[in-house]
């Protein structure tokens, strides 16, 4: 046999060297950090951990606002740069690219919500599956506050204290269509900042909306929502990955006579958000959506089930054309933490949501109005002219004839024109 001789002293003297060199070379770090960083942060130590917190959102503006040493500015900038190897010098390009980073980094996924996978997500969005189609029965079956009781538990233990992610996984909100709708090319999510749900249907009795009510056997089949909207025409090819239908188009107007609102009722609901990626009904839209859409509509009110050719929820250049939507914002309350970690040199923001609050959007000329919630967010610059402009195209206003003539303007580019 061979006998290999080890000497037991070796590891401990190498494990020995190896942590003086480690501790070598924090210390260079650290020295290296300070040296660099030395003259930029007087208010603030880099070689010891520290933190800067306030009460307010996490935007540029809200720290501005908050922390108002230029010093402290100066120090965080120069940190970040160490940080992620980067040459910022713009406390505003800093804490933008902090915040995105920490609302993106505890984020409620969309699946974990029904948790019934991609395919009942998108069935449901579209109008269809055991959500929108059962309806209780005089036997006590298919109990929507008993099958979507998942609804209740996220709005209560998530959509209040957490992002919830806005879900590409689902195809009403993550088209792709390649149609040119309004001047915008239709490409991945929303081209519009806009979204919408329109319901055709009640299912729940004794919530004091709709006119669904008990026995649900005879006193609840193909009931209504409450009327808000009228719908103009469903131009199919716009939701063709959703609706499953390729071609061709829906009126709900008479031209001949001038008749509206011939379709019966139909509700309507959406939200819209800024360009800018910290505004809070951008950050939140996934929020927006499930409580509009899940929470506040079906299981507080029982609306469900699409209009035919559209889909029952969608970005608004996917949607049904119709005059106007109601429409919800959120107002958030957090609490701001920045963070620098000497261990890893590494600087970072973190968001604690205190609460999430879900209200009636205010607008330019009328509340609760999506339309006019755009107008608003254009107003004060946070919404590009041409985006409202497309969704003006979408919610044609509830004026008397506007909804027959956007009716006319479609009907022309598919070369269908009045004969008087």
């Amino acid at each position: 046999s061979v006998h290999k001789f080890t000497n037991p002293k070796i590891p401990s003297i190498m494990n020995r060297n190896t942590l003086a060199l480690l501790a070598v070379q924090a210390s260079s770090l650290l020295t290296s950090t300070h040296a660099l960083c030395d003259a930029e942060c007087t208010t603030k130590d880099p070689t010891a951990d520290f933190k800067i917190q306030y009460t307010g959102r996490c935007t540029p503006d809200t720290f501005n606002d908050k922390i108002t040493n230029t010093e402290t500015h100066e120090c965080l900038v120069c940190l970040y740069n160490v940080d992620k190897a980067v040459s910022l010098t713009s406390i505003d390009s800093v804490v933008q690219s902090l915040c995105e980073d920490a609302y993106a980094a505890d984020v409620f996924s969309y699946t974990d919500i029904a948790r019934k996978g991609a395919q009942f997500d998108n069935e449901y969005y579209s109008g269809g599956g055991e959500w929108n189609y059962e309806v209780q029965t005089a036997s006590g079956e298919d109990v929507l506050a008993y099958d979507a009781s998942r609804v209740d538990d996220v709005y209560y233990y998530e959509a209040q204290r957490k992002v919830i992610e806005f879900p590409e996984h689902i195809e009403s909100f993550n088209p792709h269509t390649g149609k040119v709708i309004n001047g915008f090319e239709d490409l991945d999510g929303c081209d519009y900042n806009a979204a919408y749900c329109c319901f055709a249907q009640d299912r729940q009795a004794n919530d004091n909306n709709g006119n669904c009510n008990t026995p649900y056997d005879y006193n609840c089949v193909d009931k209504d929502p409450a009327d808000n909207a009228n719908i103009c025409y469903v131009d199919h090819t716009r939701s063709a990955r959703s609706s499953h239908v390729d071609s061709g188009f829906s009126i709900f107007g008479d031209l001949k006579t001038g008749k509206e609102n011939i379709e019966g009722p139909v509700h309507c609901h959406g939200f819209t958000w800024p360009d800018n990626a910290l505004h809070q009904d951008n950050v939140y839209k996934g929020n927006l959506l499930f409580y509009v859409s899940m929470y506040d509509h079906m299981t507080q009110r029982g609306y469900v089930r699409n209009i035919p050719g559209s889909p029952m929820c969608a970005c608004a250049e996917n949607m049904a054309v119709v005059t106007r939507a109601d429409c919800t914002q959120v107002q958030v309350d957090e609490k701001v933490t920045f963070r620098w970690t000497v261990a890893d040199s590494s600087l970072e923001a973190v968001v604690y949501i205190d609460d999430i609050d879900y209200n009636a959007c205010t607008g330019l000329d009328a509340n609760n109005n999506l339309l006019e919630r755009a107008r608003k967010l254009e107003d004060i610059g946070a919404l590009a002219e041409e985006k409202v402009t497309a969704i003006e195209e979408i919610l044609v206003g509830s004026t008397a004839g506007k909804c027959n003539a956007a009716i006319e303007t479609f009907l022309g580019t598919k070369n269908v024109s009045r004969i008087d």
